[in-house]
């Protein structure tokens, strides 16, 4: 027989939301639209979590956006071209956790605590670099940069050629007969990215990111 008192114990277990002891699932949420969002096992928006072990269940549904996780031991996404489910296990310690979308970091993000927190430190702005292609047959671009995110300015001064840029989580291009200033805030790892144009293979170079 219940007594009121474990009718309210029972009430708050039930309603509490994922914890270190439960393995709780987490669902992130991504496209079809310019929408991002993270969502616990009750169907709730996660804004803050006990410290444990979760499954992340990612539904990416566009080829233009990307679901990334970072926080304090933790660094997950999934790729910007790719489409379908992906899952995770991640582990959550005390600290602030972001989710983005690396193609459209400025309108997709979203945040959450975890554990216990005092006055988390604001996100870090990004880096600046400047790309380029034209006038003439030319690329312009950084030969080296240190991971992070950046937000890129590229000038296309060329209505024969474009900029496309493409690496670890990036897929990004102007149009061959565009001419003008873009920007674009990317996330950048470690490793090697690669420039060139659709129209002219043969004009390229490449990045190096440590």
């Amino acid at each position: 027989m219940r007594t009121p008192l474990t009718a309210a114990i029972a009430l708050v277990l039930a309603t509490a939301g994922p914890t270190a002891a439960d393995n709780g699932q987490l669902t992130g949420n991504v496209g079809p639209g310019y929408t991002i969002s993270l969502k616990d096992s009750t169907g709730a928006a996660v804004t803050h979590l006990e410290p444990g072990t979760y499954t992340l269940v990612v539904h990416d549904q566009s080829d233009i956006h990307n679901f990334d996780l970072s926080g304090p031991g933790v660094s997950v996404s999934t790729a910007i071209d790719r489409v379908g489910d992906q899952t995770f296990t991640v582990m959550l310690a005390n600290g602030t956790y972001t989710y983005v979308c690396d193609a459209h970091v400025g309108t997709m993000h979203g945040s959450f605590t975890v554990g216990t927190v005092s006055n988390p430190p604001p996100p870090p702005k990004p880096k600046a670099a400047t790309f380029g292609v034209g006038p003439g047959k030319r690329l312009i671009a950084p030969a080296k940069l240190t991971a992070g995110r950046y937000v890129i300015t590229v000038k296309d001064a060329s209505a024969a050629d474009n900029l496309h840029f493409k690496g670890l989580g990036v897929n990004r291009k102007t149009g061959v007969a565009f001419k003008g200033t873009v920007k674009w805030t990317v996330a950048l790892k470690a490793g090697t990215y690669k420039l060139w144009s659709d129209a002219h293979p043969t004009l390229k170079r490449t990045l190096k990111v440590s």
